[in-house]
């Protein structure tokens, strides 16, 4: 691997890496991961065919589109509506009574207050 090649790898890792921080949305988050993947197996099968460069370019490419693709999906899987809240009405008469303080002793001498509701008769 020649110098130029490292390079450009570094370069490309770094500015990935960077721009993975800025990002909010799923379909961002695949973007960046999946040109970065691209990236780097463009440029691996590239070097076995003996051009890098256009591999790489490539594999970014086709990496980030597959990337943002993926991440639209989860992206629109987390938006499920949510289920609707059914209101049941009570027949029964509304009870009376009011909210009493009462001190309560734990069996290991710790004294607490306690909010109870107490039926007026």
């Amino acid at each position: 691997m020649n110098v130029k090649t490292l390079i450009t790898l570094v370069l490309t890792a770094s500015v990935a890496v960077a721009l993975a921080g800025c990002n909010t949305t799923p379909v961002q988050d695949g973007a960046v991961l999946g040109g970065a993947l691209g990236a780097g197996t463009g440029a691996i099968i590239g070097h076995q065919v003996g051009k890098q460069g256009e591999g790489a370019l490539i594999g970014a490419g086709l990496g980030a589109l597959t990337g943002a693709l993926v991440g639209d999906q989860i992206d629109q899987a987390g938006r499920q509506p949510a289920p609707q809240a059914t209101a049941y009405r009570s027949t029964a008469p509304a009870a009376s009574g009011h909210y009493e303080t009462r001190l309560v002793r734990t069996p290991s001498g710790e004294t607490y207050e306690e909010r109870v509701w107490v039926y007026d008769r």
